[in-house]
C-alpha cells in the first residue's frame, strides 16, 4: 500500500514508519522542507499525496502560541485531508490527544479536537475513511512528559497539587504507534475515536512512585500536598522554567484526569496493552 506519513520524525511518528516499514508498505514522509505544517502549500500537498492509497496524520505540537496550535492541529489538517480525499485517498489515520475536545478551553486540547471534528466531516463528505486514535500521557524515550515524570521521580520528597491524586492512565508508546499501525487493516467504521490508554489508572503520585521504585530502584517517594490555592499564582513561572511543560493549561488536564477504558484498544492489539509495572520494568520496549 502507497502510504503518506506526516509527522514521520516525531516522538510517536517515527515509531509508526519503522512498523509500516516492516509490514512492506511503500512510505513517503515529507520533510519540513517539502511542506511546512506552519505556511502549509496546497501545491506541495497535491504533489505529495498524488497516488496515495492511506495518509496517517502524526503532527503535533507543544506551543505558548495559540495560533500555532491551531495551524497545525486543525487547519493544516483540514487542507491536507480535503485534498487527501479529492484525490482518492481511501483512509486517514488520526493521531488525537485524549480528552480532545473542539470546545475545550485548554488550546492544545482544543485545537486537537477542532482538528479531528474538520477531518471526520471532510472523510464524510468525499467517502474517506477516517478512524481517530487519542492515546492518554505516553510513556518512551525521548517523549517531553516521560523525561520529565523520570526526573521527578528521583526525587526523594517531592511537593505536588493536592498530593498528585490526579487520575492518570499512561500508556508505552509502543502500544501507542502497534495501535495506530492495525488501524490501516481494522474494520473499525468511520468516524471511530479510539482511546489509547495503558491497562491501569492510577494517580499522578502512583505513577511516579512506581517509575522511582522500578526505574530508579529507589525507596518510595515521599510527598508533600501543596494545596491548590496555593499553587495557581506559581504556575507562570513554572511555565517559565519547565519550557511550558508545567502551566495553567497542564494543570487544568491534570485536574480533569487523563483515563478511559483500554477494552477498546485491546481489542484492535489483540491483546491487553502494557501497565505501567510492565512497561516501566522494561523499560527499553519501542525505544
Amino acid at each position: 500500500m502507497n502510504i503518506v506519513l506526516f509527522g514521520a520524525s516525531g516522538f510517536i511518528g517515527s515509531r509508526v514508519a519503522k512498523i509500516l516499514h516492516t509490514h512492506g508498505h511503500t512510505l513517503r514522509t515529507p520533510s519540513r522542507s517539502e511542506f511546512d505544517y506552519l505556511q502549509p502549500n496546497e501545491a506541495a500537498a497535491r504533489s505529495i499525496l498524488n497516488g496515495a492509497d492511506a495518509v496517517f496524520n502524526c503532527i503535533g505540537v507543544m506551543s505558548r502560541d495559540e495560533h500555532v496550535l491551531e495551524t497545525v492541529h486543525h487547519h493544516t489538517p483540514a487542507l491536507l485531508a480535503k485534498i487527501a480525499a479529492e484525490q482518492g485517498v481511501q483512509h486517514w489515520v488520526q493521531l488525537s490527544a485524549l480528552g480532545a475536545d473542539p470546545k475545550h478551553s485548554v488550546a492544545f486540547v482544543g485545537s486537537k479536537g477542532r482538528g479531528d471534528e474538520a477531518v471526520c466531516q471532510i472523510g464524510a463528505t468525499h467517502g474517506m475513511r477516517v478512524t481517530v486514535a487519542r492515546p492518554s500521557v505516553v510513556y518512551g524515550h525521548g517523549g517531553a512528559s516521560c523525561e520529565l515524570f523520570i526526573r521527578l521521580a528521583r526525587l526523594p520528597i517531592i511537593a505536588l497539587p493536592n498530593g498528585g491524586c490526579f487520575d492518570v492512565q499512561p500508556v508505552h508508546v509502543a502500544d501507542v504507534a502497534q495501535g495506530l499501525a492495525d488501524l490501516l487493516t481494522s474494520s473499525l467504521p468511520h468516524g471511530t475515536v479510539l482511546n489509547m490508554t495503558g491497562s491501569r489508572s492510577l494517580t499522578l503520585a502512583q505513577y511516579l512512585n512506581i517509575l522511582r521504585q522500578t526505574l530508579h530502584r529507589k525507596p518510595a517517594q515521599r510527598v508533600l500536598p501543596i494545596p491548590l490555592p496555593l499553587l495557581r499564582p506559581v504556575l507562570p513561572l513554572a511555565k517559565l522554567f519547565s519550557n511550558g511543560i508545567v502551566s495553567q493549561d497542564s494543570f487544568t488536564l491534570l485536574q480533569q484526569g487523563s483515563y478511559a477504558d483500554s477494552q477498546a484498544f485491546a481489542e484492535l492489539l489483540g491483546c491487553p496493552p502494557l501497565s505501567v509495572e510492565q512497561f516501566a520494568a522494561a523499560e527499553d520496549i519501542g525505544a
